[in-house]
């Protein structure tokens, strides 16, 4: 029985895996559609009710049996509440056992604290990160525990021409119970967070994304790539040279501007709104990418030992998570090249050609 149940639990974790995969771009996108950036908390739940409804599934459904085995005149209905009270006393009494432990090994009662156990999660979840009271929890509970009896017992949904799993009125009962059970002991789970309100979500006005600044990177590679292609000897300290004049002279010299950010519409300032200087704005970009690319093009084949190879998927890291990854879930969006520069990327609808700005108005 408890091998049955593993291997149900990996079937599960396995979907997961897949399936979580496969969500997690669509997720991303809804919450920068939703509140400008992804929410940790809010995706950590949503993954973790993921992981658990497919391990769940898996466990309500799986293993899936052979037709042969089927319909073979068994009653597959239970309407009778407690049933398996009355049950594991006539196992307890035709084995002549008694007493607690007989009772917390026998096959009914085992059944049915899994089957309560099974919905605790739910209820932690409700309450703790969703805020629902006891009746709710109860209601959803119920209602999640019946649609799987309905299912089981049309032989999901008459995929199997009878069912191979007895609905039981008991197991509504205890999967009820389990939701409320995961009610009451939710403060302490610590592992649920409590999901922020839409206020706390929301990205500030005129936070810049990470995609949009990404895309902005990707128009300001673009001259980079053609000049080494087509213009440039075949140097990369030439290419980085561009990668500089695009990156930190462009932006030094018109307000923050590059090609590329000038296009979607956003540009680079300190962050009380003020016009960042050339030493704030090349600080960025040597912790950001144009640093990257310089320690790929100057630093790195100084390097000639066996951990080469470390040094520069450590630099890579470091730069790709703290520039792009950690901001993602930022209510500001800010890398810690922003951090260390002090500056920020602000949403700019000035027109289409780029701004002059005198010191006075900068």
């Amino acid at each position: 029985m408890l091998g049955s149940y593993l291997d149900s639990v990996r079937t599960g974790f396995l979907a997961f895996v897949g399936i979580g995969a496969l969500v997690l771009v669509p997720l991303v996108a809804l919450h920068y559609w939703r509140f400008g950036r992804v929410e940790p908390r809010r995706a950590l739940v949503l993954y973790g009710l993921l992981a658990y409804g497919l391990v769940a599934l898996a466990l309500i459904f799986l293993p899936f049996p052979d037709r042969a085995d089927l319909c073979r005149g068994e009653t597959m209905l239970s309407t009778t509440p407690f049933q398996w009270v009355t049950d594991m006393r006539n196992n307890m009494a035709y084995y002549g056992r008694s007493g607690i432990q007989a009772v917390a090994t026998s096959s009914a009662f085992l059944q049915q604290a899994f089957n309560l156990a099974l919905f605790v999660p739910l209820g932690v979840v409700l309450r703790k990160a969703y805020g629902k009271g006891p009746l709710a929890v109860v209601a959803i509970g119920l209602g999640l525990s019946l649609a799987v009896e309905v299912v089981q017992y049309t032989g999901n949904l008459g995929v199997y021409p009878c069912p191979y799993r007895i609905a039981d009125v008991d197991d509504l009962i205890s999967n009820t119970a389990g939701a409320l059970v995961g009610w009451m002991v939710a403060p302490v789970a610590l592992v649920v967070p409590a999901l922020p309100d839409e206020d706390a979500s929301v990205a500030p006005p005129g936070t810049v994304s990470v995609p949009r600044r990404v895309l902005a990177l990707v128009v300001d590679l673009l001259p980079v790539l053609l000049a080494a292609r087509l213009l440039l000897p075949d140097d990369p300290r030439w290419s980085l040279a561009v990668l500089a004049l695009v990156r930190i002279v462009a932006p030094a010299a018109t307000g923050g501007w590059t090609p590329g950010s000038w296009l979607v519409r956003y540009r680079t300032r300190r962050t009380d709104g003020t016009r960042a200087d050339p030493a704030r704005i090349a600080l960025r970009e040597l912790l950001g990418v144009t640093g990257l690319f310089g320690f790929a093009v100057l630093v790195s084949p100084l390097f000639d030992t066996w951990w080469e190879f470390g040094v520069d998927l450590f630099v890579a890291a470091l730069v790709v998570l703290g520039a792009f990854v950690v901001p993602v879930f930022r209510r500001d969006q800010r890398g810690w090249h922003d951090h260390a520069a002090d500056t920020r990327a602000v949403l700019d609808p000035a027109p289409l050609r780029v701004p002059r700005y005198s010191p006075k108005t900068s």
